[in-house]
């Protein structure tokens, strides 16, 4: 039976569950639809709005992230997200599976929008740790009760684990009763690590100051010591003794030098902290290093070298044979270079092996030999000959890599300058200034100058500045005299920075959120790297010190000092910064400071 075409201006009805409403209503016919699809289409895009205009606006606008940006960008996928619900569910479709499938969609897409802010401003250096976008119902709906529940012992700041015999964070470091003199000492501990924490530090000290029952606490933030506070000495033991203990350590040994780990969470926000205390004059010392595997683990881009510094290091590491010496001062990432360089080499393929004396972290595939002078039979500090036979045991195993921590002594540069170069690489790490110095260092150390200039295959030299903080730096035309001394044509660059520390919000100067007002955040590497040849071998040979100076001048590499200006350029750091780093002594073919502290010209 054929059913009968509708009449012309007929309606037509669409029988749906609920109340209805006319949608459309047109010359032949008319749609109606149930009441609450409209409104669950509204719920979400409402929530959706809300949280932009209340918390991702506000956000964006407090660290100077790109708001109207970021606004257009939200704007538009709300606007997709409705259409897709309109469009598929309550136009296109006429069926029950159309309009879910529009609301799915629309979800998907708001969802998409929060979580793509949220990943890019976790991202951002602008933005500090405790400021991150998290979504975690938990954080959101429990932290209350989480309070309360640690109230009822006593209210620490700090969830605080020792390791196990396996070394995992598993056992608690329980708060005392809140009525106990421990729990004063607990939240003193805390305390200092709080602020340490606050303050950006990567390294707190609390040692004698060398006045009658003073100590001092200090942290060491972006390379620089800041002085925190002076306790007196009961506290301080207190203190320092409660951290041992966590840690594991022997509370009563006041002169050892001992090492251990913790694990501390504060805001779900877990940190390693390497607790270490030695008696020093006056009393004991503790220092306590956040993070220090993840301080020293970087990938080889993102040490900070030229691309033409990258592809002669690549160069000396291809090359595979002799000694390279990697120099820095005290505490500016030694450590770092030697373990990314080593990790150049496939530790699956060939056999790389370290030579430390405080192992700083993993490296993956590589064996580390640790060298300790308080075991039975070597000496009781560290500079004896042990650590050198140590070395030679290791290099008469034929490995084809070794990289050695330190350059204790001349004995050990003998070892060094005696080993098997066609078959084995060795990267020495050596406290020194700048590349020149470094070969100066290791011949004088061998004693022997053709054998040292003969086992020298390449120097790697570092240092490093601090960072300007992106979100306060300022910005200030160079003048005339100064691109003159900085070797820099007149016209070239139109504006340097230098260090801020306020940012301008609704019109009133505040302390900038993300360096604290530092004006610095982080820190840069300033590398020189040669390979040295057999030109080089016959000056060192010679002791032609000034003639191996001008051979490196002469190649089209950068000393550190000239890497620093041109970081300085890009805005990475200031011209200040770059002089308090290399005015002390400067680099191999590197121009020396004048009178005024700005170098003379030098060749790029």
């Amino acid at each position: 039976m054929t059913t009968p075409p509708l009449p012309e201006h007929a309606t037509l009805l669409i029988d749906l569950p609920g109340p209805a409403f006319v949608l459309a209503e047109g010359a032949s016919k008319m749609i109606l639809l149930s009441l609450w699809k409209p409104i669950l289409v509204l719920l979400p895009m409402v929530g959706w709005a809300w949280l932009i205009a209340k918390v991702y606006d506000k956000h964006a606008a407090q660290f100077f992230l790109p708001r109207r940006k970021w606004n257009l960008l939200h704007m538009c996928l709300g606007g997709l997200a409705l259409a897709l619900a309109v469009g598929l569910g309550l136009v296109i479709g006429e069926n029950e599976g159309a309009f879910w499938a529009g609301l799915g969609a629309m979800l998907v897409v708001l969802v998409a929008d929060l979580a793509a802010y949220a990943m890019s401003a976790n991202k951002d250096e602008r933005v500090p740790e405790k400021y991150h976008i998290r979504f975690n119902a938990e954080t959101i709906f429990g932290e209350k009760k989480k309070v309360e529940d640690t109230s009822a012992q006593a209210k620490v700041a700090l969830a605080i684990r020792s390791q196990d015999e396996k070394g995992k964070y598993t056992v608690a470091v329980a708060p005392p009763l809140a009525d106990s003199p421990e729990y004063a000492v607990r939240t003193a501990a805390e305390q200092v690590w709080m602020n340490a924490v606050k303050a950006r530090a990567s390294q707190l000290d609390i040692g004698p100051t060398g006045k009658d029952n003073q100590y001092g606490v200090s942290y060491l933030v972006d390379g620089m010591r800041i002085g925190a506070e002076v306790v007196p000495a009961q506290n301080a033991a207190q203190i320092m003794n409660f951290w041992k203990a966590a840690a594991k350590l022997d509370v009563s040994d006041h002169r050892r030098k001992q090492m251990g780990h913790v694990q501390v969470e504060q805001h779900e926000v877990k940190r390693i902290g390497r607790v270490t205390s030695i008696g020093v004059q006056g009393g004991m010392r503790l220092t306590i290093v956040f993070d220090p595997e993840q301080a020293v683990t970087r990938k080889q881009a993102e040490l900070g070298l030229l691309d033409m510094q990258m592809a002669e290091l690549k160069a000396i590491v291809s090359d595979g044979k002799g000694v390279v010496l990697l120099a820095a001062p005290a505490d500016m990432g030694r450590t770092t270079t030697m373990y990314a360089i080593t990790r150049m080499h496939d530790a699956y393929t060939t056999n790389v092996q370290t030579v430390e004396l405080e192992p700083q972290g993993a490296l993956e595939g590589v064996r580390t030999n640790v060298w300790d002078p308080q075991k039975a039979g070597q000496d009781a500090a560290p500079g004896g000959a042990e650590f050198s036979t140590t070395l030679r045991s290791i290099l008469r195993r034929d490995p084809d890599v070794v990289s050695v921590a330190e350059l204790l002594d001349a004995a050990t540069a003998k070892e060094v300058a005696k080993a098997d170069h066609e078959r084995t690489r060795l990267y020495v790490s050596m406290r020194a200034p700048d590349a020149l110095t470094a070969i100066q260092m290791y011949a004088k150390a061998v004693g022997d100058l053709k054998q040292a200039a003969d086992s020298l295959h390449g120097v790697v030299a570092q240092r490093l500045v601090r960072k300007l903080c992106t979100n306060c730096r300022v910005a200030y035309p160079p003048t005339a005299d100064m691109l003159k001394k900085l070797g820099i044509p007149e016209g070239k660059i139109q504006q340097l920075y230098r260090k801020g520390g306020q940012v301008l919000i609704k019109n009133r100067p505040e302390v900038c959120p993300v360096c604290n007002g530092g004006g610095y955040i982080g820190q840069e590497a300033l590398f020189e790297v040669y390979s040295i040849g057999p030109e080089e071998r016959s000056l060192i040979t010679q002791g032609n010190l000034q003639g191996l100076r001008a051979t490196l001048r002469k190649r089209p590499l950068p000393t550190i000092q000239q890497v620093g200006l041109r970081k300085a350029v890009d805005g990475i750091t200031s011209i200040e910064e770059v002089m308090r780093v290399t005015s002390d002594a400067p680099a191999a073919g590197a121009a020396k400071p004048a009178a005024g502290g700005t170098p003379e010209p030098a060749p790029a």
